[in-house]
């Protein structure tokens, strides 16, 4: 048996059109259609310059304006969170809260370092007081218990 080694040149074009792609080699031709991910309703998506950290000040803000005094937990947060934005994962939610309470035992391993929350203990968080809510749109009187 003999061997005859050869090559042959091949040339070819990708195409990206939206939700497909072209794929041409020398004179041959395949088209494949794919679904793009940014529309699926298990992802968030937030508006440009929005975070997390603001939108777990928002909800705490909410909270306290709803309860009438300061002091609620974390899955209170969340649940607030969750009517605005139905998408937000609950782990990611409440690693931000952690990063957004400075008296927490963990707070030092987070980067963003804001300071909305006062940890309060275990499950007990206070929203400190240059971010509470302004007490002329609450019906009943702001208070720390």
């Amino acid at each position: 048996m003999q061997e005859i080694p050869f090559t042959i040149p091949v040339s070819g074009i990708l195409r990206l059109d939206g939700g497909e792609m072209t794929i041409v080699v020398n004179r041959m031709e395949t088209s494949i259609s794919f679904v793009t991910a940014a529309n699926t309703p298990l992802r968030t998506i937030l508006d440009e310059g929005v975070t997390l950290n603001d939108i777990v000040l928002e909800s705490a803000r909410e909270v306290v304006s709803e309860k009438g005094y300061n002091r609620f937990h974390a899955a209170e947060l969340f649940h607030a969170a969750l009517e605005k934005h139905p998408g937000i994962k609950r782990n990611s939610f409440m690693s931000r809260i952690v990063a957004c309470t400075p008296d927490h035992p963990s707070y030092k391993h987070f980067a963003s370092h804001r300071d909305y929350l006062i940890y309060g203990g275990v499950g007990i968080l206070m929203l400190k007081e240059q971010y509470m809510p302004d007490k002329n749109t609450v019906n009943t009187p702001l208070q720390t218990r």
